[in-house]
């Protein structure tokens, strides 16, 4: 695993490309000057990282006890994740409006394009895969928001075969490509018929 350190933070890459990728998504909605969705998405990453760093209370309460500042240092590890995206599956469920819950499901894509191609150049593993991966996703993102619904489940197929080429298409980052495209799928079924 590769990490950065800035001052006296030591952070894994991965984290850095999360980071940067809700940076990305949010600054895609700010340039759309769609206020009211952009509100509804900060507060659904600010619940993933509340609930993700606080995780570690519930999964190793003994060492937030023996030591409080760990809250600072560490996390709940993918239970934490996995706890972090449920809550915001229910966030979703109840304050993303019917009408954009496909706008939803696209800037999922997107944090999921902008995470696959940070990643890469941040540990300097970017080569031809990753931009032929990037590529892919790129074309169904250009998608127009009304086939979001068909194209979910073609880039989770795209995104699972470039997990597989790594031996890790069973992997929590593959099912949970798998879960969220999952959730989508039934978010968007209860959409009214237009």
């Amino acid at each position: 695993m590769n990490w950065f350190t800035i001052g006296s933070l030591t952070i894994p890459a991965v984290q850095l490309a999360v980071l940067a990728a809700f940076i990305i998504a949010a600054g895609v909605l700010w340039f759309k000057k769609d206020k009211l969705f952009l509100h509804f998405y900060e507060n659904a990453v600010l619940i993933f990282i509340v609930i993700w760093k606080l995780s570690i209370v519930l999964f190793s309460f003994s060492l937030v006890k023996q030591a409080p500042l760990s809250l600072l240092y560490f996390n709940g590890g993918w239970k934490g994740i996995w706890l972090g995206i449920f809550f915001v599956y229910g966030y979703t469920l109840w304050k993303c409006p019917l009408e954009r819950r496909t706008q939803a499901a696209w800037i999922w894509m997107l944090i999921v394009v902008s995470f696959e191609i940070i990643l890469p150049l941040l540990t300097g593993q970017a080569g031809g895969t990753a931009f032929i991966q990037l590529a892919g996703g790129l074309v169904l993102l250009v998608r127009p928001l009304q086939e979001v619904r068909g194209v979910i489940w073609l880039f989770t197929l795209w995104q699972l075969l470039f997990e597989s080429w790594t031996a890790e298409l069973f992997s929590n980052s593959g099912l949970l490509y798998i879960g969220t495209a999952l959730f989508f799928t039934f978010m968007m079924r209860r959409e009214p018929i237009e």
